[in-house]
């Protein structure tokens, strides 16, 4: 349901949270966050054709965040997974919660009790076991200081005692993340600490500290979640790599080596989180880097995972806006969902988040539209291209990226049993052309909008198909640098010889 509807069933003994809530206008905009094809293919199956690999349940590599705004849009579209957002201001908005036993639940708020756990800051949890229901893996981000276990009335502030060991009764960051983690154990295993921690003022701006304050956060969190859930793995905060190139994300990494203590516990974190926006082409630059990082200073290798990513289009009628500052028309947001996928699972990335599903009350506050869906349900182009990209790439592992030539061709291999994928585009601006050897006499040709059509080898034993040109050069300081390839083409092919019948898109 809407946050809206959500705020509306607060009670009046909780009117405290929507205060916390709304407090701040950056908070606002957070609430949420955490077209046609040139190639004209008809769906043909021919005669004896096989179906193609899919799983019975969505990979759980592909998500929608905030997927619960809209569960059967999410569900048609295959999300796996989703991204909530948890505020502790609005868990614990009056003070912290009373200890209980290990076997209670903690004590809600009440008129004779203010300090309490706020059950409605979720709802009572009725979207999470929607979400839960519907059988999509779930991971919550955490942020939000309540005013009371601030060091300043910011939401971003340090709070109070976190420089104590985790498990003091006056280290409050530590026994609220004990016990959200004990809470939610077996519902939610995953927990993302903070978000974008690298941008330090604006309307984005989260944290207040320093990265060695940010660093004492991770502490915390790992040794208090680690204790509330053991099972449950924990990520740092979501780096928004472009704002400073890595920049902050290094220093996180030089202090976490560091520390004297952090061997014992994994390094305060076991997953990455990196949020890659607009630019296609320098995914395989960056996934490799960040593993460099850990490399560079002991840390042992980790899981990434992708928060965010998502291209902005310019050209939707809801939302114009000039062809500057890496958008895409809607289009190229299409292709960019189909070419970060490919990229993404040929790179071995654990789980990919898209940066969401559903416009969302940041929208309506003067947000950008970051949906597949628009707020009033309608879809944009970039919806048909993720149904079509968690459909198709279900499953499959292993996969090889070719990089871009000197045509800008790039190539992604991924393997099924019995069945290989091959995804093509050009980032550069004039058509090219790729050759694909073939493994099969009959494939499935599939566009980015689930468009297809059944192919053979020429008559020179190969596969060999044209490619448009990419576009999107919105790069107003550069107009040859172009972020997303043109139109990808997925071309399906099964070792048993026998050609592919089209998934249902």
């Amino acid at each position: 349901m809407p946050i809206t509807t959500v705020l509306a069933s607060i009670p009046p003994l909780a009117q405290e949270v929507k205060k916390e809530l709304f407090r701040d206008r950056r908070i606002l905009r957070l609430i949420t966050a955490l077209v046609s094809s040139p190639l004209l293919f008809v769906a043909v199956a021919p005669a004896g054709a096989a179906e193609v690999t899919q799983q019975a349940k969505p990979d759980p590599r592909f998500g929608l965040n905030q997927a619960w705004e809209n569960g059967t849009a999410a569900d048609t579209a295959g999300a796996g997974w989703s991204r909530l957002t948890f505020w502790w201001s609005a868990f614990e908005p009056n003070g912290p919660t009373p200890p209980s036993s290990s076997s209670e639940a903690p004590p809600p708020i009440t008129k004779s009790t203010p300090n309490g756990w706020n059950y409605f800051a979720t709802d009572n949890d009725s979207y999470i076991k929607a979400e839960l229901g519907r059988g999509r893996e779930l991971a919550g981000v955490v942020l939000n200081v309540p005013r009371w276990a601030g060091t300043t009335p910011s939401p971003g502030a340090v709070p109070k005692g976190l420089y104590l060991p985790y498990d003091s009764p006056e280290n409050y960051w530590g026994q609220f993340m004990k016990q959200l983690a004990k809470i939610y154990a077996g519902r939610i295993d995953r927990w993302i600490i903070w978000n974008e921690v690298d941008i330090p003022s604006g309307q984005w701006a989260t944290w207040d500290g320093s990265v060695q304050d940010y660093v004492q956060l991770m502490k915390v969190a790992y040794q208090a979640v680690k204790a509330g859930n053991p099972r449950a793995q924990v990520a740092h905060y979501g780096s928004p790599w472009w704002y400073d190139h890595g920049e902050y994300l290094s220093h996180f990494l030089d202090l976490v080596a560091a520390d004297p203590e952090a061997p014992a516990h994994n390094y305060f974190f076991d997953i990455g989180d990196l949020h890659l926006y607009s630019r296609a082409a320098d995914i395989a630059k960056i996934i490799p880097w960040y593993r460099d990082q850990l490399a560079q200073r002991g840390i042992p290798p980790k899981p990434i995972m992708i928060g965010e990513t998502n291209a902005i289009p310019y050209d939707d009628p809801i939302w114009p806006a000039d062809k500057a500052g890496f958008r895409v028309s809607q289009d190229e947001q299409a292709s960019y969902l189909v070419e970060s996928m490919a990229t993404y699972v040929a790179l071995g990335v654990e789980r990919v988040g898209i940066n969401r599903l559903l416009d969302g009350e940041d929208f309506k506050a003067g947000g950008e539209p970051f949906g597949l869906l628009r707020n009033d349900g309608s879809k944009r182009p970039a919806y048909t291209a993720f149904e079509v990209a968690a459909r198709y790439f279900a499953g499959a592992q292993p996969a090889t990226y070719q990089p871009p030539g000197s045509d800008g061709v790039t190539v992604v291999t991924m393997n099924l049993p019995g069945q290989r994928i091959s995804v093509a585009w050009t980032l550069k601006p004039n058509p090219a052309s790729v050759t694909i050897e073939p493994i099969s006499s009959a494939g499935l040709l599939v566009g980015k909008f689930g468009n297809s059509q059944p192919v053979q080898p020429d008559t020179d034993g190969l596969y060999r198909f044209d490619l448009t040109g990419a576009t999107a050069n919105s790069n107003e300081t550069d107009p040859l640098d172009y972020v997303v390839g043109g139109n990808p083409l997925i071309l399906i092919e099964r070792t048993d010889g026998t050609p592919p019948n089209p998934l249902a898109i």
